[in-house]
């Protein structure tokens, strides 16, 4: 894992480097209204929460602790340019995210409460660019996204034999990340972070022991695009 990111970074600071030493390329690009193109993502799922106030009462659950682990998605690009600096982004993205809260009971048992999760989000971002400097330009992104979660368990049946963790399928966050704009004769690519962070209280609470001992979850996700549009 830690190889192809170091190769993928070489990529983007090869290709970074060759734009701004190039002439500029296709200097009419960003007056064109919409743009279209795709996305390629990988992800690190997080989960934050806050245990019930009767946690330290009870007498089975001694600690919860979070796992998180990489993943994976693609989706759609459509960018609106609203003024010289300023665009509207959005369309339909598919991500794949696994996180686990492992639960560390008295007497020194562990179980893991797995939370599968496979969104269709939709985002509603505006972007900031920078003036063009050649063939780059950095740029900011803020907004908010829909998702929903069809691989929620909010209708499986839970006992407390049973380790789950159930979440609310549709979910909103506020998001926030940056990128740099790289131009080529024939497509714009752009590597962009982003943080996203879940609103409100994500949990579906029930009765159960593993549910029970959390009054709050929001689901939180660090995300790396390669954005590729005509």
């Amino acid at each position: 894992m830690k190889k192809v990111q170091k190769i993928g970074l070489l990529v983007m600071m090869l290709m970074s480097t060759s734009a701004l030493r190039a002439q500029e390329i296709n200097p009419l690009y960003d007056i064109q209204k919409v743009h279209f193109g795709f996305s390629i993502i990988g992800n690190y799922g997080k989960l934050k929460y806050t245990t019930a106030p009767d946690f330290l009462d009870n007498d089975t659950v001694q600690q919860i602790n979070t796992k998180s682990f990489p993943g994976f998605g693609v989706g759609g690009i459509m960018n609106i340019r609203l003024a010289k600096y300023w665009d509207f982004r959005t369309m339909v993205n598919i991500q794949f995210v696994e996180r686990h809260l492992e639960y560390r009971f008295k007497g020194g048992d562990i179980q893991l409460a797995k939370i599968n999760s496979t969104y269709m989000e939709i985002p509603f971002l505006l972007k900031y660019k920078s003036k063009r400097n050649k063939n780059a330009r950095l740029y900011w992104v803020g907004g908010a996204t829909y998702r929903y979660d069809f691989a929620s368990d909010i209708n499986t049946d839970r006992s407390n034999t049973k380790p789950i963790v159930a979440l609310y399928p549709a979910t909103f966050s506020y998001d926030i990340g940056a990128g740099l704009d790289l131009y080529f004769p024939y497509f714009k690519f752009s590597p962009e972070i982003r943080i996203s962070n879940g609103m409100g209280n994500a949990l579906a609470k029930d009765p159960f022991i593993y549910a029970s001992s959390l009054s709050k979850v929001s689901p939180k996700l660090v995300q790396f695009f390669l954005h590729f549009e005509g």
